[in-house]
């Protein structure tokens, strides 16, 4: 199987919006597609399978296995309108393969009668900042300036690797309306090179996202992760801080070191 797109349940979509958020960077996409999957209560309808995907099986918490895939999740809002949410737990890990699967997911989608397709990514910045802006880049104007009015700012350049951006430019290709909408992020990683996510950046993207789709979602629990993760990030910084500092006084002399120590524990026993 080059790609298998397995649907569960029975689907008849109507007015059909695909909303993209594949692992990426501080992984937004991922982040923001899997709230609005919980908060929306969006029902598994299918899965994606691939060679592409990393050859990796995923051990589960009851012991069984399973492999890496993205899932398809569906909601219909009051209008009658079907969303289907795009998620999982990889991207394809070649080139050819994240071709492959986004074209195989949009062509899915256009049999189904696709109106609309939104994907979201990251923005690498060292801007420093406390609300992130959330670039966008779309497939018409007519849909660049309804993203602008719901709060995006222009992306008039750059490239945006991945799925969450291969599938736009294959949406422009074949006529098919879409968004991606971009929110700024630092794109921190831990020591390890491991992304740290970034809910503060997902918030952002949201926040254009519901608006376009019209959609009402509780934020609460999502500020309460921009919160803690922020709390988890200041002792990650402190961490580090520790570190260098440790580095710095095994890099001295054994006579400098012995000295720092001496002093140290006079502070510290006659303070």
């Amino acid at each position: 199987m080059n790609v298998e797109i397995t649907m569960l349940k029975e689907f008849t979509p109507s007015q059909l919006i695909l909303v993209c958020g594949l692992p990426g960077t501080a992984y937004i996409g991922k982040l923001s597609v899997d709230y609005l999957t919980k908060e929306l209560k969006a029902e598994l309808v299918g899965e994606v399978y691939s060679k592409y995907f990393p050859p990796f099986a995923v051990i589960r918490e009851d012991g069984l296995v399973e492999l890496l895939r993205n899932e398809l999740h569906q909601f219909k809002d009051e209008s009658g309108r079907t969303i289907v949410f795009l998620t999982g737990n990889s991207q394809a890990y070649s080139p050819e393969g994240q071709y492959e699967i986004a074209d195989a997911v949009l062509d899915w989608a256009i049999t189904h009668g696709v109106q609309r397709v939104y994907s979201i990514a990251a923005y690498i910045t060292e801007r420093s900042f406390e609300v992130p802006n959330v670039y966008c880049t779309t497939t018409t104007l007519a849909v660049l300036e309804e993203a602008k009015a719901h709060g995006a700012q222009l992306l008039n350049e750059g490239v945006i690797g991945g799925e969450n951006g291969v599938i736009m430019g294959l949406a422009k290709k074949k006529n098919v309306e879409g968004a991606c909408l971009l929110a700024e992020t630092r794109g921190y990683q831990t020591s390890t090179g491991e992304d740290v996510i970034d809910p503060r950046a997902a918030k952002a993207a949201l926040k254009v996202l519901t608006a376009m789709l019209n959609l009402k979602v509780d934020m609460e629990p999502m500020e309460k992760q921009v919160v803690q993760m922020d709390e988890a990030i200041a002792k990650m910084v402190e961490i580090e801080r520790r570190n260098h500092n440790a580095k710095r006084i095994y890099a001295q002399p054994i006579n400098t070191r012995m000295r720092i120590a001496w002093n140290s524990l006079h502070r510290k026993t006659f303070s």
